[in-house]
Formats: C-alpha cells, structure tokens, sequence
C-alpha cells in the first residue's frame, strides 16, 4: 500500500460519539478536535497504567495540541499530567495518538482532554512516501515499512506513528517507530513500530499512521554548489519545493487549507540594492502579491485562491530589473549587433 504523508487508515472504523473542543482562531473560523478515547487502558512491565486514544483535526487550521489527565494518588490528592501528541502538528482532516503513563499509585479521574491547540502557521510540505501494510506483522506483531523522502530538501527526526487496534476495533496502544536521524532528497528508509509486549497478542492492524519530522531545513539547493535561504509561512500544502535554474525561481505548487483560500509568505535574502523579484502564478504574472525589500530581506505575500496553483517567486539570485525579459533583449542585441559585424565583413572583402 503507497500512502502519502499523513494518511490515515481506519479512522472512521469506529462508528462512536466523541467528546470534541472548539477553538477559535485569529480570523473567527472554529477548529474542532475530535477526541477518540479508548476506555481500555493495560499495565506494562513495568508496573505503570497505559492510557490511549487518538485526536483528529476536524477544523481548517493547523494545530498544536497538547492533551491532560486529571489523576489522583494513594493519598486522595490530586493533580494533572499532560502529554503531547505524537504528532507535533495536526493538519485538517488528520489526526494522531496519544499515549499517558500513570505510575504505580496513580489513578485516572476521567478521561483525557484537550489542555492546550495553538494554531500552527506551518505550510505542510508534501515531501514524504509512506510504502507499508497496516495489518501487524510476525510474531512480533510490528508495523513496518519505508519512508522516502521525494522533495528536494533535507529532513531530520523523522518517524512514524500509529494507534494501535485488536481485531474488534479496540483501540489497545500508541506507537512511534524508530528515529531516522537524517533523509536526503531522494534516500529512503527502513522503520519498525512495536506494540508494548503487554498487548501484543491483541494486536491486528494499525490505524491513524502518519508521520512526524523537524520542519525541512530552510534552504534549497541551486545545482551548481549554492544554496538560497528562505523562510515559508501559510497555512497551506506545499508539494514539490524546488529551484528553477532556468527561471531563477523558486517554485512550488501551493493548496490552501482554507476552502476559500488564504495568505502565504516567504522572505529570502536581499542580495543587490536593485534586486527584483516577481510572482507568477500558474504561469502568469500575479497581481495578488506584494514585495518589498528593507535592504537584507526581500518579503513576498501573497493570496492563495481556492484550489490547487502552481507559483513561482522569480530573481530570487540575479539582479536585473526585469530578469528574464532583460536575458531576452540581450541575447537578441547580441544576435543584431553579430549580424551587422558579419555584414560589414562581407563589405570589405
């Protein structure tokens, strides 16, 4: 099975009311955190109290969530744990698990819930294959497969996650994989998830796989040793990131999660006094965009519509005032200026 990044099997398999909590963002819109909590919970070997479940973005921005449990000790008294998804960034329609370890002595008051969703101004980028099963595997029980990197940046810190399923549905654990140090552009690599040994008799297939990494390094390769700096800010999916050396571009193609679109924004180095920079969209001059330069950086922004588009910011290394039309004009004075020498020759001879 080829998944891209984030996809999620079986989610939906469990047909049960969850207990949801409604943000509001800057802009008013309402992001809603569905919360499926498992009442199973196990002790492991060594002697503390699992406790699983899973949270999915059901709103339109991305999130950062961090989940609580209210616990008391063998003295009555009580406090609150908190945990963090496996997941550090939810995205719409996405959703990842979650895992809490009770000491010895410790007791649930409740279920889990939402402590903390920060919205998350982090594009997505679309960089990473997922190849795997999602039944278990062996004696063992694992989750495992490939991971390849597609894009055109480093990544750092990847692994998978996964929530963890008997055969009746039964949510019994959360996993992550083992940590892939470094994947560059093109590598792929081998990850294994294992089920705590408490429930892995239990264990069936795995749902809500998806994976996390370090934000890509901020910088992309221009084929010829150099490298160009920036900084990408939207909420939005970015697939196939790249440096055009034909066009002097960096491009990309660009869905806002926002079904009525939203804004984006790069900043790059200022590298002349003169430097432009110009923003296409789907081949076309974008009169949606602004830059400007303060003299070390060049801020472009810009308005993402509906659907899917495919965006490049030109002159991001050289420096004419209007770079490839001003290549244009030059080679075809060179062209003119060739022909009346050649002409001239003639003449003489």
């Amino acid at each position: 099975m080829r998944l891209l990044a984030w996809a999620a099997l079986a989610v939906l398999l469990v047909p049960f009311a969850f207990p949801s909590l409604a943000v509001a963002n800057a802009e008013g819109d309402i992001n809603t955190i569905e919360l499926k909590n498992s009442d199973y919970s196990f002790v492991d070997s060594q002697g503390m109290t699992n406790i699983v479940g899973i949270a999915n973005n059901r709103g339109t921005w991305p999130l950062s969530v961090t989940m609580a449990l209210n616990v008391t000790d063998s003295s009555g008294r009580t406090s609150t744990l908190y945990e963090d998804l496996y997941g550090s960034v939810i995205y719409p329609a996405k959703g990842a698990p979650f895992k809490f370890r009770l000491a010895e002595g410790l007791e649930p008051v409740g279920k889990p819930y939402v402590a903390s969703a920060k919205q998350v101004d982090q594009p997505f980028y679309d960089t990473l294959v997922l190849n795997y099963t999602n039944m278990a595997v062996g004696q063992e029980r694992v989750l495992t497969g490939t991971v390849k990197n597609i894009g055109n940046t480093e990544l750092r810190n990847v692994y998978v996650y996964a929530s963890v399923h008997d055969e009746n549905t039964k949510n019994l654990d959360s996993v992550k994989s083992n940590v892939v140090p470094v994947l560059r552009p093109g590598e792929e690599a081998v990850f294994t998830a294992s089920p705590d040994p408490a429930v892995k008799a239990e264990v069936y297939y795995y749902s809500c796989a998806g994976f996390d990494i370090n934000a890509p390094i901020p910088t992309l390769s221009t084929g010829d040793g150099g490298f160009i700096a920036y900084d990408f800010n939207s909420i939005a999916k970015v697939g196939s990131l790249r440096y055009e050396n034909a066009t002097d571009s960096i491009a990309f193609d660009i869905t806002h999660y926002n079904p009525k679109g939203g804004p984006a924004s790069i900043k790059i180095p200022q590298l002349v006094q003169n430097q432009t920079v110009v923003v296409m969209m789907d081949g076309k001059p974008y009169d949606g965009a602004t830059v400007k330069a303060d003299g070390k950086t060049v801020h472009i922004d810009f308005f993402v519509p509906p659907g899917n588009h495919a965006v490049q910011i030109q002159g991001v290394r050289n420096m004419p005032e209007f770079p490839f039309a001003a290549l244009g004009l030059a080679a075809l004075t060179a062209t003119v200026i060739a022909a009346a020498r050649l002409k001239a020759a003639f003449k003489i001879s």
